[in-house]
């Protein structure tokens, strides 16, 4: 298998994963574009995927730990399911009703 076949596969693995939760599979939603806005996750089972990516990427990839970091990151970016309950949410929800509040 080439590398490209790999990654491919690899990322395959990742979507199943986040997915696993709501019974789903990268079959299920490879035809939605917009498959990931569809089904939200936790901060905490976030970072919790994070991590267990990085090992996959280092075991199935040979990443040293930065880079499948760094890979990580940029698989939430594009492709991670929405969280709910993130602070960044509720620093938003506490701006706006403090502006409604005046």
């Amino acid at each position: 298998m080439d590398r490209k076949e790999k990654q491919e596969q690899v990322f395959v693995q990742l979507v199943n994963k986040q997915l696993m939760p709501f019974g789903k599979t990268f079959q299920d939603v490879k035809s939605d574009p917009q498959w990931y806005l569809r089904y939200t996750t936790s901060p905490d089972a976030e970072v919790e995927f994070m991590n267990w990516g990085v090992s996959l990427l280092m075991e199935e990839l040979n990443l040293d730990q930065k880079q499948a970091e760094q890979e990580m990151s940029w698989f939430v970016v594009q492709w991670g399911l929405s969280t709910k309950g993130d602070k960044q949410a509720e620093t938003v929800k506490q701006t706006t009703a403090k502006k409604t509040v005046k």
